[in-house]
């Protein structure tokens, strides 16, 4: 847990490397709950640290190139780009913890696509290594099939990320029109 924890806020180790570890030594269920546990901790730490101690903090613990290009990729639209990151994998999840903190993303946004995404996540990688093996024809191909799927659903997000957030924008008005 205190593994999953650093690595979010500190380390620079990615979470796949310690999970499959804790795959590894504890199993799939034991891992998917110990790492759970320290990633949602980690990543509401970095929340935290990003909105409490601001962009100086930040930019000193993720390195500010690191900073200014997630800031210039996510201006404008940061709510639905950072949840379609956190339910992707290949993104830096940690670093996004720190720099949805600096945005205008609220903590019970946050709260609710951290625990969806990071329980997806974790479930996916502890069950799937032993339900999908890399040593049969079906399983690569199931493996590639996946990672396609993924590709193709980010760069359909990613293309379509400007009309997608304006869609939200109009229904966000109508529900305060409502209110």
């Amino acid at each position: 847990i205190l593994l999953q924890f650093l690595q979010v806020v500190i380390l620079p180790i990615p979470s796949i490397v310690s999970t499959l570890a804790g795959i590894a030594l504890f199993g799939g269920w034991k891992t998917l709950i110990y790492s759970f546990i320290g990633i949602v901790a980690g990543s509401f730490t970095a929340f935290y640290i990003g909105r409490k101690l601001g962009k100086k903090a930040v930019s000193w613990i993720v390195g500010e190139e690191t900073l200014q290009k997630w800031q210039k990729k996510l201006k404008g639209k940061d709510n639905l780009f950072l949840s379609v990151m956190f339910l992707l994998p290949f993104f830096p999840d940690d670093v996004l913890c720190f720099l949805a903190g600096l945005t205008s993303m609220s903590w019970g946004y946050f709260t609710g696509i951290i625990l969806l995404s990071r329980a997806l996540a974790l479930s996916v990688t502890c069950f799937s290594v032993d339900l999908i093996p890399f040593n049969t024809w079906w399983g690569i191909l199931l493996w590639c099939l996946f990672a396609a799927a993924v590709t193709v659903l980010f760069i359909v997000v990613y293309k379509n990320m400007d009309k997608i957030q304006r869609k939200i924008d109009l229904w966000k008005a109508k529900r305060r029109k409502r209110k």
